[in-house]
C-alpha cells in the first residue's frame, strides 16, 4: 500500500512537473528586455475590427488605427449582429463597413470570416486583427505588419488587459495574470523557439496564410485554435513585444466571470484536445515547434496552476504524515519552491504597479477563491459566444 501510495503521489508531481519547469524556464527567460527590433517601410496592410454592439467603446480604437495609417492601407469594421449604432459610428470614423446579420452562425470567427471576404477584392498583403475597445502604441501596426512581411508568419502583438487603478484585488490579479500569460511567458517561449500562442487582438497574419484555414469555426477561443492550426502548417506564430495592444478589464465582477469562463474554458477545452495531438505529430515528424507548443499548451492557467500544485503538496505532506515516506513531499515542496520563486521573479519585474507585497503574499487565498469559478466552470462550461458587457469601462477613455 506504501509503495502504490507513494508511486500515485510521485507519478502526479512528475505529471505537473513539465509544466512547473517550462513556466519557470519562460519567466527567467522573459525577464530580460526584449531587443529594439529595427522596422523597415511595412507592406500594405488591412486592419479587421469585429464589432457586435461596440458603440459605446469603438471611438477612440478607431481614431487610434486611423493615426497609424497610410494612403494604401485600409481600415475595416465588420458590424456583427448589431443592434446599436456601431456601424454608423465606424463609417463617421473614416473606416469601411460591412455589415453581417445571422442569428445561427454568432461569434468573433464568422465576423472575421466575413470582413475577410469583403476584403478579397483588393486584398492587402498583410492583415491585422484588432478588437473593437482597444488602444495601440505608437506604431504598433507598422510593427506588426513589418515582422508578418519580413517572416512570412503569424505576428503577436503584446496584448495586455488593464485594471482600473481602484478596481479590485481580485481584477488588478488577473491583470497581472495576463501580463504573465501574454508578454512574459510568450517573451520567454520566443526565446526558446516556441510558437506563439495567438491571445485574440493584435495579431498580424501574412493574408494568403488565412486562405488556408477555417476563421468561422464557432469556437470561444477562436485565436488560440487559429495559432495551433498554423503551426501544424508550418507557421508557427511569433511574438512581437515592441507593438503593444491594451484594452481595459470588465467592470464588474459579473462581465469579468463570464470574460474568464470564455477564455479559460475555452483554453481547457483546446488543452484537452490538442495536447497529445500535438505532442504525436511532433513526434511523429521529429519538429521541436509542434512540441514547444504542446509543452506550452499543456501549461494551465496561472490560478489552476497553483492550485494544482497546492493540492499535491497537501496531499504529500498528509502522507508524509500517515505512512513516514517523505520522497513525495520533498519533490512537492521542491517543485513548489519553483512555481514560487517564477511567480516572484514575475511580480517583481512586471506586477509591482498592480499588486503590494502585502497583496502578493495574499495571492493563495485569492486562488482559493478562484475554485469555486473552476467548480461551476466544470459543471457547465461555457458553449458558443457570449458577448462580455462593457459596464463603465468608457471612463476616462474619452
Amino acid at each position: 500500500m506504501t509503495i502504490l501510495g507513494n508511486g500515485l503521489l510521485l507519478a502526479a508531481l512528475l505529471l505537473l512537473m513539465p509544466a512547473v519547469l517550462l513556466f519557470a524556464a519562460e519567466i527567467l527567460l522573459g525577464l530580460r528586455c526584449p531587443t529594439p527590433q529595427a522596422r523597415a517601410d511595412a507592406p500594405p496592410f488591412t486592419v479587421l475590427i469585429p464589432a457586435h454592439d461596440e458603440a459605446a467603446v469603438i471611438t477612440p480604437t478607431l481614431r487610434a488605427i486611423a493615426a497609424q495609417l497610410r494612403e494604401q492601407d485600409r481600415m475595416i469594421v465588420v458590424a456583427d449582429n448589431c443592434s446599436d449604432a456601431t456601424a454608423a459610428i465606424a463609417a463617421a470614423q473614416g473606416a469601411e463597413v460591412t455589415e453581417r446579420h445571422d442569428s445561427v452562425r454568432r461569434g468573433k470567427g464568422y465576423a472575421l470570416a466575413h470582413g475577410l471576404a469583403h476584403a478579397a477584392r483588393w486584398a492587402n498583403p498583410i492583415t491585422i486583427i484588432v478588437d473593437a475597445d482597444c488602444l495601440l502604441s505608437p506604431n504598433a501596426l507598422h510593427q506588426l505588419a513589418d515582422r508578418a512581411a519580413r517572416t512570412g508568419r503569424p505576428v503577436q502583438g503584446d496584448y495586455r488587459l488593464e485594471a482600473a487603478a481602484d478596481g479590485s484585488r481580485a481584477s488588478r490579479f488577473s491583470a497581472f495574470a495576463i501580463r504573465v500569460k501574454n508578454y512574459a511567458r510568450l517573451l520567454g517561449g520566443s526565446r526558446l523557439g516556441i510558437p506563439c500562442l495567438l491571445t485574440g487582438s493584435g495579431m498580424a497574419f501574412p493574408t494568403i496564410l488565412l486562405s488556408r484555414v477555417d476563421l468561422g469555426s464557432g469556437e470561444i477561443v477562436e485565436d488560440l485554435l487559429l495559432g495551433v492550426d498554423l503551426t501544424l502548417q508550418g507557421a508557427a506564430p511569433i511574438f512581437c513585444p515592441e507593438a503593444r495592444i491594451t484594452s481595459p478589464l470588465p467592470a464588474t465582477r459579473e462581465a469579468a466571470e463570464t470574460q474568464r469562463a470564455r477564455w479559460e474554458g475555452g483554453y481547457m477545452s483546446i488543452m484537452r484536445r490538442y495536447v497529445l495531438r500535438l505532442f504525436g505529430t511532433g513526434l511523429a515528424r521529429k519538429d521541436a515547434k509542434i512540441l514547444g507548443l504542446a509543452l506550452d499548451l499543456a501549461i494551465p492557467p496561472l490560478s489552476l496552476l497553483v492550485a494544482g500544485q497546492g493540492a499535491l503538496v497537501l496531499l504529500a505532506t498528509l502522507w508524509a504524515l500517515l505512512s513516514g515516506e517523505v520522497a513525495p513531499l520533498m519533490l512537492g515542496v521542491a517543485q513548489t519552491a519553483l512555481l514560487v520563486a517564477a511567480v516572484g521573479m514575475a511580480w517583481l519585474r512586471y506586477g509591482r504597479d498592480l499588486l503590494s507585497p502585502g497583496e502578493v503574499a495574499r495571492l493563495p487565498l485569492s486562488v482559493l477563491a478562484k475554485l469555486g469559478f473552476y467548480r461551476r466552470l466544470m459543471r457547465a462550461p461555457q458553449r458558443g459566444w457570449v458577448r462580455t458587457a462593457r459596464g463603465d469601462e468608457m471612463k476616462g477613455r474619452e
